[in-house]
């Protein structure tokens, strides 16, 4: 608490991502600078921004993985939002820790990281308070404190945007369809008609399977995705048993996305742990997306 205002204190930097603020911005300056190297993905990021520009609601698919291993898939879409105009977002991350009591959300307040402070947008919280039947969400600042997925995104939002945004932070312990698909229609149902509002969900993919496993697999898991067929995509969760902590965060992409009708999606950027590190025996897939 801070002045009377709550706050959250950041507690994942030196571990998921640079410690100090010039070591942070230096970092993702490489990763834009990286981007902009390579003509082709400088082009399609830059058309993708003309043909979002004018659009009110988009949802993005981002990992959460440390900087090293996933931070440049990241920043496809953190650079991609440079790029366009909106300072209102969602952050939705799956829950690591399992204290959730099923979806928690911090509803007033702000976060810290090194590069300073972000304000929690109240009037969004307030509207999924609202919305919120038979007690589906909860306030609960510990689950969101002691998770490190969205305090990870922060830092890119706070280099493209320094302090003019606001955000909602959400988090998903359960993972299930039904959970999924109500949660995005409480999401939808609570931005204000004419908002413009963008959702960041945050999902690493396959985990700890060899190199052409896993690439196997979440091509398998990517293809339900671009076909925004949710059935699907949980039988495939069952018949394959892929290990994706934000399975049911992608539902909801899913499922918020086919609401406001957006109804491309397009792959920014994919890659493995071990196209970073070159260990192949057991590597984690990343993946960042647009629904447009």
């Amino acid at each position: 608490m801070n002045d009377g205002i709550l706050t959250r204190e950041y507690h994942f930097n030196g571990i998921f991502y640079p410690k100090y603020n010039q070591e942070i911005i230096t970092t993702i300056k490489k990763f834009f600078h990286q981007i902009e190297l390579s003509c082709k993905d400088k082009e399609r990021l830059d058309s993708l921004a003309e043909r979002i520009k004018y659009k009110k609601i988009l949802t993005f698919i981002v990992p959460h993985g440390s900087y090293f291993y996933s931070g440049y898939i990241s920043s496809f879409v953190y650079y991609l939002i440079g790029l366009i105009s909106c300072n209102n977002f969602i952050i939705l991350s799956p829950d690591h820790n399992g204290t959730s009591p099923g979806i928690s959300i911090m509803n007033k307040g702000c976060w810290i990281t090194p590069l300073g402070s972000a304000k929690i947008d109240d009037a969004l919280g307030s509207g999924l308070l609202n919305n919120n039947f038979d007690n589906f969400i909860d306030v609960d600042p510990f689950s969101l404190t002691i998770d490190h997925a969205i305090e990870t995104q922060l830092p890119f939002l706070q280099y493209v945007r320094g302090k003019d945004f606001k955000f909602l932070p959400v988090l998903q312990r359960r993972q299930d369809k039904f959970t999924s698909i109500k949660l995005a229609e409480i999401l939808y149902s609570s931005i204000p008609k004419g908002e413009s509002v963008i959702l960041i969900v945050t999902s690493n993919l396959s985990h700890y399977l060899c190199y052409d496993d896993c690439y196997k697999k979440d091509n398998k898991l990517l293809s339900e995705v671009f076909s925004l067929n949710i059935d699907s995509l949980y039988k495939n969760m069952e018949d394959t048993f892929l290990n994706i902590c934000g399975f049911g965060c992608i539902a909801t992409a899913l499922q918020f996305s086919r609401l406001v009708k957006n109804l491309e999606i397009v792959l920014l950027k994919y890659s493995t742990s071990g196209d970073i590190d070159g260990n192949r025996s057991s590597v984690v897939g990343y993946s960042s997306l647009l629904m447009l």
